[in-house]
């Protein structure tokens, strides 16, 4: 695992380890390693796993870990059931399914750009620039610096996935990121929005547990989660449609289908491939011991291709129905931005099979990604 070979095809270290070892205790790493479909959902939802660091104070002079500690991702109750409780009341499916018209004008924009080129890198024109404008306009982040937030949520989000060497970096980032949102706090509270950041803002207000540094960390975790695995999915999706021509025409000739067919290309090659935990007590998985404290990777890209739960899981089928994948995670960690997820990559992809519909591979020589938490490639080109 972790090695350039693995980053660009995990899924037959995935299959002998879910065969001989699903529970699987990784020396060099320490940390268990789950593949089954049945263990890694039943992880998910476990008590006894928690990904904060408990009500720990962190030191007054890291930002870093300071943010990190109080947004929603690494928390448990009672702080993650205040933190999603005010979330839940901003990032609503009413709100998101009225986002629709304006993600389509978006990528409708992003298409202009592009012109009468032949040759598009998916993720450069596409995938990347979509969800972090989609993003940044719910946030109530001006376009014209979008750029800076990407950098600076870039670095906390490679730190975030394990990115050790990236700690100073990211330090600087957040710090960069918190004097730019506590200014535009302060804004929104004299003349509130109709976004979700000032959905936020006026929750707050209206007496919710939330301090300001939670509202704060909890901003940046909307950015950090907006746009990352999102561009990741587009591409994955692309290239296995690319890479499975029947299921591309079958797609192009029905494209009613895209609903089913994205779910189905988030389940063959996620973006999310696993998720870090700890154990909080001593607990028993698989017929083995887990220790109280250690750390367990729930491997998503393996238990989505579990034969157990899917039938011919290595098979692209944009029609596979019941699809219970485990991209979005279960229980209260439950992916926030599930239906905003969805509803980028369904309009992306659509969009682009209608405007392109001879499209074609660019190139065999692909770039992944060197990051175990996220998959994801580096560009994708293709010929229009």
């Amino acid at each position: 695992m972790f090695t350039p070979d693995f980053y660009r095809n995990p899924y037959p270290v995935y299959s002998e380890l879910r065969r001989y070892d699903p529970v699987h205790w990784d020396e060099e790493h320490q940390l268990w390693v789950l593949t089954r479909y049945t263990d890694v959902a039943a992880a998910l939802v476990s008590p006894g796993l928690v990904r904060g660091a408990g009500e720990l104070t962190m030191e007054a002079d890291d930002p870093l870990r300071r943010v990190l500690s109080r947004m929603m991702l690494f928390s448990e109750p009672p702080r993650h059931t205040r933190l999603r409780s005010l979330a839940n009341r901003a990032f609503t499916p009413r709100r998101v399914e009225g986002m629709r018209v304006r993600i389509q004008a978006i990528v409708d924009e992003l298409f202009e750009r592009i012109g009468g080129r032949r040759d598009v890198d998916v993720i450069a024109d596409l995938a990347y620039p979509l969800p972090v404008i989609v993003i940044s306009e719910m946030l109530s982040l001006p376009r014209v610096d979008i750029g800076l937030f990407k950098r600076w949520s870039d670095d906390v989000i490679a730190y975030s996935a394990g990115a050790i060497d990236m700690e100073e970096r990211a330090r600087t980032s957040v710090t960069a990121l918190l004097a730019y949102f506590n200014a535009m706090v302060g804004r929104l509270r004299r003349q509130p929005d109709n976004t979700i950041m000032s959905a936020l803002v006026e929750g707050q207000i209206d007496g919710s547990q939330l301090d300001e540094e939670e509202l704060l960390a909890n901003a940046i975790l909307l950015l950090m989660n907006g746009h990352e695995t999102t561009t990741d999915t587009i591409g994955n999706g692309v290239l296995a449609l690319l890479q499975n021509p029947d299921q591309l025409k079958k797609l192009q000739a029905h494209p009613e289908l895209i609903v089913s067919a994205t779910e189905e290309m988030m389940r063959y090659d996620g973006a999310v491939q696993l998720r870090g935990v700890r154990s909080a007590q001593e607990l028993r998985m698989g017929g083995k011991e887990i220790a109280s404290g250690q750390t367990v990777y729930m491997v998503v890209g393996a238990a989505n291709r579990d034969a157990e739960q899917f039938a011919e899981p290595d098979r692209l089928d944009i029609e596979r129905s019941p699809n219970r994948h485990l991209e979005f995670g279960q229980g209260i960690h439950f992916c926030l931005g599930a239906a905003l997820a969805r509803a980028e990559s369904q309009i992306t992809i659509h969009s682009l099979l209608v405007r392109c519909p001879g499209l074609e591979l660019g190139t065999d020589l692909l770039e992944w990604k060197s990051v175990p938490v996220f998959r994801g490639l580096k560009s994708l080109p293709v010929q229009v």
